[in-house]
């Protein structure tokens, strides 16, 4: 999807819901407006009514007619149509017998302004603090309808005041055109302005997305320009960059890797072509044989021990996924690891021993603790000179066993701790191929300790040896 595109649909959708607040908003107003109208109108009407009976009632001989005129004169701004509406007295004779008396201003002419009676006796049930109000068709009056109000004077005395609405529905009328009119007009302003506003936001959005074109695997040092913008672009744009950022270190990672693959297999390859060189020259003794096969040999296996160390740690995440745990007593395995080495520090005049073995249960997978624990020991012995010490001790704690390899070796620089266990990281270059290590030993400790959330804590001296500890969780 392009931008074009994006940008365009934003827009759509931007006009679909401003058309639909629009209308909703127009619709309430309308509604607002009239019910507006119609409350004034009401209230006018309640009282012209109210006036009209104080005027009555306020002086004696006062009759209705006068009281008709009077108020008719008050409001004539309004024309409106007053009537009053005498009922029977029910009290003295039969309301049915006796005719209904219609008093009204001299603007009503004839019967028009007369309704059913069963609506005057309705009023007069509602009582003066809630009037009846309804719509009615006067014709002979007014073209218009009338909005009129039953209002109780008396016990059988009702009120009958009416106003045209031809005002009230010329105002809505012409609020209605306004706002079809006007409403259109609204959404092509506000639209361009949308319109205006979605690009500029998605701006940023098209610059991130071209820096993002530009960068490949060989160009992972491009970073996308934020220009301090603190906004979920700004944010989108950091975390862009960050993500840039731990690629490029991962494929660092995986080229230096690669070069180092390439640098280990190569060595001993080279030493075996070369001893094969020399064999073919000429006509060899056996005992010269048996030299040249027993070095090929020897490259050989550094060769099937780095591809090995390489082939457990390219399976590292599948045997994570699939390791079963088990309880099984931890120092018994380190004490097995250790009489296994002992010979091999003995061959070298270094005295080894296992000091403070405490009983510790661990769960978790017994050959890869014993291949961690193997890997550190043997790495103890690689470095460790002559008339040195290598002691391990395991101690239990409260809630954790805490096992300890301590040697008196040539010590690791400061500089080099924190990278001690990337993969083909050796010390010291010049004693590796001496020494027989491939760099990968300690890379596959710190995997097997981290999926047994084992911590590591290393602790070296130049010349004077290291201490590896770590720290067992127990359940």
């Amino acid at each position: 999807m392009t931008f074009k595109s994006l940008s365009f649909k934003l827009t759509i959708w931007y006009m679909v819901i401003l058309i639909i607040i629009i209308t909703l908003g127009g619709f309430f107003l309308f509604e607002r407006f009239r019910y507006s109208l119609m409350d004034d109108l009401e209230k006018k009407l309640n009282r012209i009514a109210t006036t009209t009976y104080r005027i009555w009632w306020s002086k004696k001989g006062v009759t209705w007619q006068d009281a008709l005129r009077k108020a008719e004169e008050q409001f004539k701004m309004c024309q409106p149509f007053i009537q009053v509406v005498l009922m029977p007295d029910e009290r003295k004779e039969n309301p049915r017998n006796k005719t209904w008396e219609f008093l009204h201003s001299a603007n009503i002419t004839g019967e028009g302004f007369h309704l059913e009676k069963v609506l005057y006796l309705k009023a007069r049930e509602q009582g003066r603090d809630n009037p009846l109000y309804l719509t009615m068709q006067a014709a002979p009056l007014s073209p218009s309808p009338l909005r009129t109000t039953l209002f109780r004077g008396r016990s059988y005395v009702v009120i009958q005041v009416g106003l045209s609405l031809e005002n009230a529905i010329n105002a809505q009328r012409r609020l209605f055109i306004i706002l079809i009119l006007g409403g259109p007009f609204l959404l092509l302003l506000v639209g361009i302005g949308g319109s205006f506003i979605i690009r500029r936001a998605l701006r940023p959005v098209k610059s991130v997305v071209q820096t993002a074109q530009k960068i490949s695997a060989e160009n992972l040092s491009m970073r996308i320009e934020s220009g301090g913008r603190r906004d979920e672009i700004g944010q989108l744009v950091d975390t862009f960059n960050s993500m840039i950022a731990r690629l490029e270190g991962s494929v660092d990672k995986i080229r230096r890797f690669s070069a180092d693959v390439s640098h280990e297999l190569r060595t001993p390859l080279t030493i075996i072509r070369g001893e094969v060189e020399v064999i073919l020259r000429k006509d060899r003794d056996k005992k010269e044989y048996r030299e040249i096969l027993g070095s090929i040999l020897e490259e050989t296996q550094q060769m099937e021990n780095i591809i090995d160390d390489l082939l457990l740690l390219s399976r590292a995440r599948s045997v994570h996924n699939k390791m079963v745990l088990e309880d099984f007593p931890l120092h018994e395995t380190v004490q097995e690891v250790v009489d296994k080495f002992i010979p091999a520090a003995a061959g070298k005049e270094i005295p080894m021993e296992a000091e403070d073995m405490a009983a510790v249960t661990f769960t978790g997978k017994r050959t890869l603790i014993e291949r961690m624990v193997t890997n550190v020991i043997d790495n103890a012995i690689r470095y460790t000179q002559p008339g040195g010490a290598i002691k391990i001790a395991l101690k239990k704690e409260a809630e954790a066993a805490l096992l300890t390899v301590t040697d008196s070796g040539i010590g690791i620089p400061p500089e080099a701790l924190p990278v001690i266990f990337d993969r083909f990281y050796v010390v010291d270059k010049s004693r590796s191929k001496e020494s027989g290590g491939t760099g990968l030993g300690l890379s596959i400790v710190k995997w097997i300790a981290d999926i047994h959330d084992i911590k590591i804590d290393v602790d070296s001296r130049p010349d004077r040896g290291t201490t590896f500890t770590f720290l067992f969780p127990l359940s």
